[in-house]
């Protein structure tokens, strides 16, 4: 694919209108910004798109780097914001958004897809409006919708919660298998939420030329509140997994005392039994029992009744329920 921008450039109604690059390099300002959303696979093409935007060349860096931490940091007038995003709760591998915020110019840039950027891009183009003509509106809604996403993900993550907490009453076999890559998932929402929370309340902290908070300060409170709930969310999810699991550590623990109960049961029940086989295997020539006619089925009544008493003892104190 190389690469995929999509430019617009914002209206004096405040809607997004698709425009070229040559369009947004010389219309951008304060009153205009313009958004240039870029999606590559080969680095060096997007190095090249970067060069041509009014970029410090270390935020062009920035953008180039291997994503692999969140960060908030200044250079000159761009201002750089790395954060993770998601696709889907259970996404296996965490992908970055990089986003650097000019006074007329928003840049992001990401390898992969990011649907809350193509859910701003659909209602910003089709008639709703920004809170204000400036890049920090943008950027707010771009925030907003990937925190929106977020607050969906830890509600999947808990349906599936549930789901398990049902399983585990019919296969506890088949629902620990499932809670394993379970708590993978929900690990990796918990730290993608703890960095996103760390950008979205350092942006609240920040007044540049870059990015200016004014009139979108409560907008940003509302971000944090809502990406604190949902880190709430993920981890009672995290305590609730935590508990399934221990429910079914003690259902395994309940099997082997079980098993050993009832091995116990046996073993004490041979016990005298073993004793009187041991006491007449004795090769003494003088024993009163050798020569009686009826030894040896008195021997066997003996040994039944022993058993037979023992193990009524043993149902009296409840060792069978």
């Amino acid at each position: 694919m190389g690469l995929r921008t999509r430019i617009y450039r914002m209206t004096g109604s405040r809607h997004l209108a698709a425009c070229a690059l040559e369009t947004a390099l010389e219309k951008a300002n304060h009153r205009e910004p313009c958004w240039v959303d870029v999606q590559f696979d080969d680095r060096e093409d997007l190095r090249q798109l970067l060069q041509r935007l009014p970029l410090h060349h270390l935020a062009v860096e920035a953008c180039l780097e291997h994503m692999a931490a969140s960060r908030l940091v200044a250079y000159g007038d761009s201002l750089v914001i790395t954060l993770p995003t998601h696709t889907s709760w259970d996404e296996e591998h965490r992908s970055y958004l990089v986003v650097v915020c000019l006074p007329g110019l928003l840049v992001t840039v990401h390898a992969r897809p990011v649907p809350s950027l193509e859910h701003v891009m659909e209602q910003y183009a089709d008639g709703m409006r920004f809170h204000a003509a400036s890049t920090s509106a943008v950027l707010y809604q771009i925030l907003d919708h990937i925190i929106d996403e977020d607050v969906g993900f830890a509600q999947q993550a808990r349906e599936e919660i549930e789901q398990l907490d049902a399983l585990l009453e019919v296969d506890d076999d088949e629902a620990i298998a499932r809670a394993v890559p379970l708590k993978r998932q929900l690990s990796r929402l918990e730290a993608a939420f703890e960095d996103q929370l760390y950008c979205v309340g350092a942006l609240q902290t920040i007044e540049s030329a870059a990015f200016r908070i004014g009139g979108l300060r409560d907008y940003f409170r509302d971000a944090v509140s809502h990406l604190e709930h949902a880190l709430r969310s993920i981890q009672r999810q995290q305590s609730q997994l935590n508990a399934v699991q221990q429910g079914y550590h003690l259902k395994l623990q309940d099997k082997t005392n079980d098993q050993l109960r009832v091995l116990t049961i046996i073993s004490t029940v041979f016990l005298p039994l073993t004793l009187i086989a041991g006491i007449y295997g004795m090769n003494f020539d003088y024993m009163p029992e050798l020569h009686w006619r009826y030894g040896y089925f008195g021997t066997l009544a003996a040994m039944v009744l022993v058993s037979a008493g023992m193990l009524l003892t043993f149902w009296r104190a409840g060792w069978f329920r």
